[in-house]
């Protein structure tokens, strides 16, 4: 069973033409799963936060090299 894209009613996977709203259904490797948009979002917030933490250790490190020095 599949999911008319057009008038979201459960049909057969075979079905060329919806019979609920008798629209012609799109071929079916022409229908594309959801592309898992959380993955770019996930890889930019790791690149963020290890930027994030490499400034912060950084700063610190550099900071007792101030408070030793004064």
């Amino acid at each position: 069973m599949q999911t008319c894209p057009y008038c979201k009613e459960k049909i057969y996977s075979n079905a060329l033409v919806c019979r609920y709203c008798k629209r012609d259904l799109p071929a079916m490797n022409a229908v594309q799963p959801h592309a898992a948009s959380w993955v770019p979002a996930l890889l930019a917030t790791a690149v963020i936060f290890t930027g994030a933490a490499v400034l912060a250790y950084e700063f610190f490190k550099e900071r007792r090299n101030w408070v030793d020095r004064g």
